[in-house]
C-alpha cells in the first residue's frame, strides 16, 4: 500500500470478459474491501488504486440495469469529477454537456442561462446515462488494479483481534472470505451495510414527488437542458448522447400517485407536452421505464461505526428532485479518498470523515425541503411563496451560498432558520 499528501479537516452494456465469472477459494487479502460497484464504490476504487492501494470491489448485479433515477451532474459535481481524475468517462460513458439551462413559462422560453460562468471551473451541467457510467468506471477501476468480482453478495463481516476483517462473499460457487483492513459501503439508499454498523434508515417527510421515462422523438435544443413550469409542478428533459433523453415531472405526491401504473410513461410526455414549446414533444415516444418515486431525502442515522464506512446513497441520498445526487456522491469519494490517502490512521480518517459530512450534506437537504414547495404549490399563498423568492434572488444572488449550490456546490452553507428566511426572501419584507 502507498500513500500520498493531502487535506485533511472539514474541508451501458459491458464485454462478457469483463465478468468475474466466480470468486477464488480464498480471495488475496486486500487493503479496502468496497460493497458496491456503482458510481460511488467505482469512483473510489479507481481513486484509492491509483494511489497503491489494494482495493477490491463487490458489485452484486451482474449487469446494471437502466432504471428512473436521477440523472442530472451539476456544474460542482462535474468540477470533483476533475479533481477524482475520472472526467474523461463522462463522455464515454454517454453523458451530454448540456452548458444551458432553459425555462419555460407558458409554454414560451425564457432567457437561456449559461452555467460555465459561473462555475469556478467552467463546467456545466451534464445529462448523464446512469447504467453507461456505471459501467465505465467499474471498466476503469478493473483497469486501475481493483480486484472487481460481480456477481457476489458480500455478507456481514467478523473482525478479529488485530482489526482486521474477514468478510465472507457469496459467489457463483458458494461462499469464500476476505479480509480486509478497511470496508466500504457504496451498496445504494437501501444499504445493507448500514445495518452492519448499527445504523438506522432515517426518511424525510414525503411532500413531493419525481416522475421520469427515458424518450427519444423530441425537438428541442441538444445543448440545453429544459424545464417547463405548469400549475402544481414542472417537467424537465435532460438529453444523453445517444440521442434519448430522460424526462421527469416535479408533482404533488397525490397526482403522482393517480399517474403511476400501466399509463405512467403516457402521462409523463403528456404532462410535459403541455409544458414546453408547442411541438416540441410531438413525436416523443418512451424507450425505457417509467416510474414515480418520492421526493424526499433517505439517510443513514450515522456514517460510520466499528471500522466500516459509508458513501454515497448509503451515508445519505438527497431528495432526487433538486438533481444533487451525483455531484454528493463525487463529494463523498473526494472527501473519503483525501482523508484515507493523507492520514496514516485509518480509523481517524473515517471519523474525521463521519464528523464533516455533514457540512455538504445538511445543506443539500435544506435546500431540498426549501426548494419543493415552490415547485408543487398550487393557490393565492404558493404564488405568493413563489413571487417573494424570485423577487429575493434579484436582490441578492447568491443567497448565503443558496442561490449558487448547483455550481459552487454546499459545502459549510449554513442550515438554520435564517437562512431558510433569506433564501425564501422572507426577511426582505421585514
Amino acid at each position: 500500500m502507498r500513500q500520498g499528501d493531502g487535506v485533511t479537516g472539514c474541508q451501458g452494456d459491458r464485454d462478457e470478459k469483463f465478468l468475474t465469472p466466480r470468486l477464488p477459494v480464498s480471495p488475496s487479502p486486500v487493503d479496502v474491501a468496497i460493497v458496491g460497484g456503482g458510481v460511488a464504490g467505482s469512483a473510489l476504487g479507481i481513486v484509492l488504486a491509483r494511489a497503491g492501494i489494494d482495493v477490491a470491489i463487490f458489485e452484486r448485479e451482474a449487469r446494471f440495469r437502466d432504471r428512473v433515477r436521477g440523472e442530472a451532474l451539476m456544474p460542482w459535481g462535474a468540477t470533483l469529477a476533475g479533481l477524482l481524475g475520472i472526467a474523461d468517462a463522462l463522455p464515454e460513458s454517454g453523458a451530454h454537456p448540456l452548458p444551458i439551462w432553459q425555462t419555460y413559462r407558458d409554454r414560451e422560453p425564457l432567457p437561456p442561462y449559461d452555467w460555465r460562468p459561473d462555475s469556478p471551473s467552467g463546467d456545466g451541467l451534464w445529462g448523464v446515462n446512469h447504467p453507461g457510467l456505471q459501467e465505465t468506471l467499474l471498466r476503469r477501476a478493473e483497469a486501475a488494479g481493483v480486484s472487481v468480482f460481480r456477481p457476489a453478495k458480500a455478507q456481514r463481516p467478523d473482525r478479529d483481534a488485530n482489526g482486521t476483517f474477514h468478510m465472507p462473499i457469496e459467489g457463483q460457487d458458494g461462499v469464500s472470505r476476505i479480509s480486509a483492513r478497511l470496508i466500504v459501503g457504496a451498496d445504494g439508499s437501501e444499504s445493507g451495510v448500514r445495518r452492519w454498523i448499527g445504523a438506522e434508515t432515517m426518511r424525510d417527510p414525503v411532500k413531493h414527488a419525481i416522475g421520469g421515462v427515458l424518450v427519444e422523438g423530441f425537438d428541442l435544443d441538444p445543448e440545453a437542458s429544459h424545464i417547463g413550469f405548469y400549475r402544481g409542478g414542472a417537467s424537465l428533459v435532460f438529453r444523453q448522447a445517444s440521442g434519448r433523453a430522460r424526462a421527469y415531472l416535479f408533482c404533488a405526491a397525490e397526482d403522482a400517485e393517480r399517474m403511476r401504473g400501466a399509463g405512467a410513461a403516457e402521462a409523463i410526455i403528456e404532462t410535459s407536452a403541455a409544458s414546453l414549446p408547442e411541438g416540441t414533444f410531438c413525436g416523443v415516444r418512451a424507450v425505457g421505464p417509467a416510474a414515480f418515486f418520492p421526493g424526499a431525502d433517505v439517510f443513514a442515522s450515522k456514517v460510520a461505526g466499528g471500522g466500516i464506512v459509508l458513501i454515497g446513497d448509503a451515508a445519505g441520498a438527497n431528495d432526487p428532485t433538486q438533481g444533487q445526487g451525483l455531484s454528493l456522491v463525487f463529494k463523498d469519494v473526494w472527501e473519503l479518498s483525501q482523508r484515507l490517502l493523507a492520514m496514516p490512521d485509518w480509523g481517524e480518517a473515517i471519523a474525521d470523515y463521519a464528523r464533516c459530512r455533514s457540512r455538504w450534506y445538511e445543506p443539500l437537504r435544506a435546500f431540498a425541503m426549501w426548494k419543493g414547495p415552490l415547485f408543487i404549490g398550487v393557490g393565492a399563498e404558493a404564488d405568493a411563496a413563489r413571487e417573494r423568492a424570485e423577487r429575493a434572488q434579484e436582490r441578492d444572488p447568491g443567497l448565503w451560498g443558496y442561490g449558487v449550490i448547483h455550481t459552487a456546490g454546499p459545502d459549510g452553507l449554513p442550515v438554520n432558520e435564517d437562512a431558510r428566511r433569506h433564501f425564501l426572501g422572507e426577511d426582505f419584507d421585514e
